[in-house]
């Protein structure tokens, strides 16, 4: 259950940033990728070093997976991918 509301996390992310910068380069598949991508790996750190449990969702593992989405999708912004 944890692993799939950081994906549907990273989805959002990934929509928001294509509502809010329509017109920028890259594709609307990939923008929402790289976003699941980022939620996936902040929610997995924030798990691993707070409860260890993928099984519980925890506060800090919803925030640090929101972050690590907009984390990705700066990243690739400013490289520009």
């Amino acid at each position: 259950m944890t692993l799939v509301m950081w994906i549907v996390i990273g989805l959002a992310a990934g929509w928001c940033k294509r509502v809010i910068f329509p017109g920028r380069p890259g594709g609307f598949v990939p923008t929402l990728m790289l976003a699941m991508i980022g939620a996936l790996i902040g929610g997995y750190i924030a798990t691993y070093f707070t409860t260890g449990d993928l099984a519980t969702l925890a506060p800090a593992g919803f925030i640090s997976a929101l972050i690590g989405a907009l984390l990705m999708l700066l990243v690739a912004a400013k490289l520009r991918i």
